[in-house]
């Protein structure tokens, strides 16, 4: 894979997996504590899953929406989505560690869900629901972004996730206000 478009496959960015007990390392947060990578990694590897599936949820929803708008909007927040895994990413690959990259089972079972309530309501190209379903995964990513940055991360690491997370309330508010603007059904 090209390593523009890649940069963790960039071997001058690191990015090659560790071994375990290489991430006993430590570095200093901001508050004063001290993070093992290991624990540093499990953060940031939480965050890239939140984005990943911010990143799907945002495609899906653009495929779906038959309103040419909508679709741009909707594609430009995937590849942010994108933008910021790979950021959070390349972090992490700076402490030694490649993030994993593949669904959970809390994002397979939520996937099955909408499957299944789009599938109930007949609602595919219902663009209020698209936007109701894409408020609920911008809640998950609100929340995962501010518990990670109450835990004190290392300043580097929380400058990125706090610009990140004001990108992601941005989009948050962005989409409640296009949801709330539709009438109800």
């Amino acid at each position: 894979m090209n390593s523009f478009l890649n940069p963790l496959m960039n071997p001058a960015l690191g990015g090659l997996p560790v071994a375990n007990a290489e991430l006993t390392q430590h570095v200093e947060g901001r508050t004063g504590e001290i993070w093992s990578y290991g624990n540093l990694f499990d953060s940031l590897q939480h965050l890239i899953r939140i984005c990943h599936e911010g990143e799907e949820s945002y495609r899906q929803a653009a495929e779906h929406t038959q309103n040419e708008w909508l679709r741009g909007q909707f594609e430009n927040y995937s590849k942010q989505r994108q933008q910021f895994a790979v950021e959070l990413s390349n972090i992490a690959a700076g402490y030694g560690a490649e993030p994993q990259v593949g669904t959970t089972v809390g994002e397979a079972l939520r996937q099955a869900w909408t499957d299944l309530r789009t599938a109930l309501t007949g609602a595919s190209n219902d663009d209020k629901v698209l936007l109701e379903e894409l408020e609920r995964s911008e809640d998950t990513a609100k929340a995962a972004y501010e518990e990670q940055l109450d835990k004190g991360l290392p300043e580097h690491v929380h400058n990125v996730v706090q610009n990140q997370y004001q990108d992601i309330l941005r989009g948050h508010n962005q989409v409640r206000d296009l949801r709330d603007g539709f009438p109800n059904s």
